[in-house]
């Protein structure tokens, strides 16, 4: 997201208004457009904290990877993602999931990381990363 001067975060705001972080993470998860909270907003596919901390990965609305291998800086973030993630209706299936390398490399650009699948529903959400994971079908379904 760039803001009006044309600088992306954590350098310019994001855009839209201001929300709590419970409405940024349901319309992450559903792959709709929201504004940013103090902490998150949503970038495409991502859900960034600190305004360049890739926290979550929306492989597709209600699948999600979440990731583990965070500084203890974020460990809060992460936190408060699984939180919002909860509300939101979904849960952990898999923990540390095999898939979620090769869905971060192809829609984060992220080699070296660990990623919890989260969903809710176990069939649908391990589809959505395999289906991701091969480059196969639509990898977000979002407008965000």
């Amino acid at each position: 997201m760039i803001d009006d001067h044309g600088m992306r975060p954590p350098f310019g705001q994001p855009p839209g208004p201001r929300e709590g972080n419970p409405a940024v993470i349901a319309a992450f998860v559903r792959g709709e457009r929201s504004g940013h909270s103090h902490r998150f907003y949503a970038e495409g596919p991502l859900l960034l904290a600190d305004g360049d901390q890739t926290i979550a990965i929306r492989v597709e609305p209600g699948t999600v990877l979440v990731r583990v291998d965070l500084t203890d800086d974020l460990a809060g973030d992460r936190r408060a993602a699984e939180t919002g993630l909860a509300a939101a209706g979904l849960r952990m299936l898999d923990e540390d999931t095999l898939w979620g390398v090769p869905v971060a490399l192809q829609l984060a650009g992220l080699r070296l990381s660990s990623w919890d699948l989260w969903g809710a529903d176990l069939e649908t959400a391990f589809a959505a990363v395999r289906r991701t994971a091969v480059g196969d079908g639509d990898a977000n379904g979002a407008t965000s």
